[in-house]
């Protein structure tokens, strides 16, 4: 089947659903354990101790609490950020043995409306079971400090303000669209391992772009760049204004085009390789 039907699409939805629950049941608990053990790290262990900084006022106690909340927020952002390439890398984790890779390949439904419901699981419900898990640690980490009698900072507001609205703000949109072209980037790649890799899915995608990076470290650092002298990104203080004013190479725009370009590219490319899967396949790809 190659056509895509909107009510055979919900109902595999919901029975993938069902199937995997168990499974993002315990990965939502893992995800609460470790956040909720690294908040308390964040804000009993590392740092300046508690007892000392209510000597301090309450001003300067609130503060210094609030960073160390700070630090576990970002701590925060940063486990997301793997998560969301864990989701990416494992998008077809039910794939695992011959068994249930025969069932999931003979499912009556289209190859497209399988790819989408994988898609969606692993990058929508991803986020939503971590970001769940962040908001219900910080929760426990809140009831603790209550129960201590610590005072009360909550660190969900900050997992959610908007870090780059200074970006926004100064009209350097350009900065922003390297950034999300960046961070979509590195998640295309892995949605693409997460397809070509048929076991250890993370971390061979992993392995694969550490060891092709050493590569091109090694190959960039061979070349001579004494007569080249490009700024991409060239700052300098208006005073007028009061703020920094970028001026962008023309480089820059060709590189983040073409890096969306890869991004499309390797979301076709992951699909194209899913539809060539088979039930026996080689041991380590799906090819």
């Amino acid at each position: 089947m190659s056509t895509f039907n909107i009510n055979r699409f919900g109902q595999a939805l919901k029975c993938q659903l069902m199937v995997g629950r168990k499974m993002w049941i315990r990965l939502f608990s893992i995800y609460t354990l470790v956040m909720f053990m690294a908040g308390l790290f964040w804000t009993r262990i590392q740092g300046t101790s508690y007892e000392l900084m209510e000597t301090w006022g309450t001003d300067e106690l609130y503060q210094a609490y609030e960073r160390h909340v700070t630090q576990s927020v970002a701590f925060g952002v940063v486990f997301f950020c793997i998560a969301m390439l864990f989701g990416a890398g494992g998008m077809f984790s039910q794939m695992k043995d011959t068994r249930t890779r025969s069932a999931y390949l003979l499912w009556p439904v289209s190859n497209l409306e399988k790819y989408v419901i994988s898609i969606l699981l692993s990058i929508v419900l991803m986020a939503v079971v971590t970001i769940g898990a962040f908001m219900l640690a910080d929760a426990l980490r809140v009831f603790v400090d209550w129960v201590t009698g610590r005072i009360i900072v909550w660190g969900i507001p900050k997992f959610f303000s908007p870090q780059g609205e200074e970006i926004t703000v100064s009209g350097e949109w350009r900065l922003l669209w390297m950034v999300l072209t960046m961070i979509f980037y590195f998640h295309s790649l892995y949605i693409v391992g997460g397809t070509l890799f048929r076991r250890q899915q993370f971390l061979l995608t992993s392995g694969t772009i550490i060891a092709v990076s050493i590569l091109l470290t090694i190959i960039l650092n061979h070349i001579d760049w004494s007569g080249v002298d490009i700024e991409f990104v060239n700052s300098h203080w208006d005073e007028e204004t009061q703020t920094y004013i970028h001026v962008f190479h023309p480089l820059f725009y060709i590189i983040n085009t073409v890096g969306c370009l890869l991004i499309v590219f390797h979301y076709w490319a992951s699909y194209k390789l899913f539809t060539r899967m088979q039930v026996i396949n080689n041991k380590w790809l799906n090819v």
